[in-house]
């Protein structure tokens, strides 16, 4: 018998990542992006909660999109779900723009 390996995952706000990280997931082709994930269709993204930030340069997950997963990981999530429509969360910062 085999066992699934279930993950969770959390939905926010994409208010939660600024201007600038917002535009590198929309203008980076998925398999160039710093982080495991892709885009959740004109919605927003859906990323894996990396522990740890081991890139440099452009391989280097942008600081507040892994504060982000830090937070999600503290949650027991695997997993953030950024939506447009998404509940903004007191803990982490928000950006307008």
């Amino acid at each position: 018998m085999s066992s699934l390996d279930v993950r969770r995952f959390i939905v926010i706000s994409t208010g939660h990542v600024t201007e600038a990280t917002a535009k590198l997931l929309d203008g980076v082709p998925v398999d160039q992006w710093p982080c495991l994930g892709g885009r959740y269709g004109d919605y927003g993204w859906f990323v894996y909660a990396h522990d740890e930030n081991c890139g440099t340069g452009k391989d280097r997950i942008p600081d507040d999109l892994y504060a982000v997963m830090i937070w999600a990981r503290k949650k027991r999530c695997d997993y953030v779900l950024l939506d447009c429509d998404g509940d903004q969360i007191d803990a982490l910062p928000h950006h307008d723009w």
